[in-house]
């Protein structure tokens, strides 16, 4: 419109200048008009630009503005529902007054392994990778102070599913919680810390030879300032995806643990090793478990098992020492009568703000004619960029006696040593990631 009306103001002009005094305007006269003329339309032409450009911000602020209602009623409609979600050490969604939560999480180790032992059956040198841990947890709570927790994890050989935890839990009040379920019974301290904060590459042989892994059964536990009780009732230490009917224990297991805080706070021992930072502090526990086999069954006599372990952790600005002492007996009224033990002591210290240097000492002695004691050194270093969730570790492993059958555990990277040869080697990196 702008292009017609200059147009025709152009058109109007030069009539004006025509009939205004058509026998005296001269040649010069005509051209300083229509330069004048000239700018005029130029003037015009600007103006129409100015007003394409001004419409074309328009439409693209209307497009904006569009997408930001759109937006906005979304996140109102997720208001009004109540409906949070976002990460906080996991991913999470939950109900606005916090009735319902579902937080998920996972775990994975991708692991090298070196083993080099004399005159082995198989072959003296060992190497390779593995997914030695794929887990995924789902917890969260439900109808308010009921909680829930389904873990599982991919075979490292195979790669098949496998439920771990599944527990039902509930809040008392008062420090008061009690839960069902399938989950470590409360026994050894190294075990009940998660595989994802352990100091070294992987747990001692002494605690993978009497840990006590996971149980069906339920707990009652009591967590205040300065003490801790948990008391568990199941079908037996690992009797874990198992149905009612199998042949386990009779009338089931019972486990105790009690923990003291004799200073700091309880925060400090979640892992297994001190953060540049942690507050100092001291932990002792201690913990006890009684089985017997289940009755009329294939074996002639039923075992009765009782173990019993103390620990005590200190945690400093950097800086932690675990040990702990475990200690089984076996008796069947006929020919058995063992007594089993084994102690794990170790530490770390921070040189930086993210590298720590470590080490461990275990022995075990198994109390059965033909079984050598276990002796064994492990020393490395650790790399963290995001603590536990995104760290590198690599250890060395030195049998300082010969390991024996009843002690290796190709879980943690030992293997079974020919009789009377010692001096196993076993090399370990590791790099962890969780979510």
């Amino acid at each position: 419109m702008i292009q017609r009306t200059a147009g025709l103001a152009a058109i109007v002009l030069v009539g004006g200048i025509v009939q205004a005094d058509p026998g005296v305007a001269s040649n010069d006269t005509l051209m300083r008009q229509i330069e004048t003329l000239q700018r005029q339309v130029d003037r015009l032409q600007a103006a129409n630009e100015a007003e394409w450009l001004t419409e074309q911000r328009a439409e693209e602020i209307r497009g904006l503005v569009h997408d930001v209602l759109a937006d906005a009623d979304t996140r109102a409609s997720l208001l009004q529902s109540g409906t949070t979600s976002g990460y906080d050490g996991g991913f999470f969604i939950g109900s606005g007054d916090g009735t319902f939560s579902l937080k998920v999480n996972g775990q994975l180790q991708l692991r090298y392994v070196y083993n080099q032992q004399d005159l082995s059956p198989t072959d003296d040198n060992r190497s390779g990778f593995e997914m030695r841990r794929t887990k995924l947890k789902f917890k969260g709570n439900a109808f308010g102070d009921w909680g829930y927790v389904i873990n599982g994890a991919f075979d490292r050989s195979g790669g098949a599913f496998e439920l771990e935890d599944f527990v039902i839990s509930y809040d008392l009040g008062n420090g008061w919680k009690a839960r069902g379920g399938q989950f470590k019974a409360p026994f050894m301290r190294e075990e009940l810390v998660s595989s994802s904060r352990q100091m070294l590459v992987d747990r001692s042989l002494v605690n993978e030879e009497f840990n006590q892994d996971r149980s069906q059964g339920i707990e009652l536990s009591w967590s205040g300032d300065q003490m801790r009780y948990a008391v568990m009732y199941s079908d037996g230490l690992r009797s874990s995806n198992s149905p009612w009917s199998d042949e386990d224990t009779e009338w089931g297991g019972l486990t105790a643990r009690a923990e003291f805080l004799a200073s700091g706070d309880w925060s400090a021992f979640k892992g297994m090793n001190a953060f540049p930072g942690t507050e100092q502090s001291m932990m002792i526990g201690a913990a006890i478990h009684y089985e017997v086999e289940e009755y009329g069954t294939v074996s002639a006599n039923e075992v009765q098992d009782l173990r019993f372990t103390a620990d005590a952790s200190l945690a400093f600005d950097g800086a932690t020492i675990f040990a702990a002492f475990v200690y089984q007996t076996l008796d069947d009224d006929a020919m058995l009568d063992a007594d089993r033990y084994g102690f794990v002591i170790q530490g770390g210290m921070f040189v930086s703000d993210d590298t720590e240097l470590f080490a461990r000492y275990e022995y075990g002695d198994y109390d059965s004619a033909g079984v050598e004691e276990l002796s064994a050194i492990t020393v490395g270093v650790s790399r963290y960029w995001n603590k536990h969730g995104l760290k590198w570790t690599t250890d060395l492993g030195f049998g300082v006696d010969e390991v024996d059958p009843v002690w290796a555990s190709s879980g943690v990277g030992w293997r079974a040593d020919a009789p009377s040869e010692d001096g196993q080697l076993v090399l370990r990196s590791q790099v962890q990631l969780t979510f």
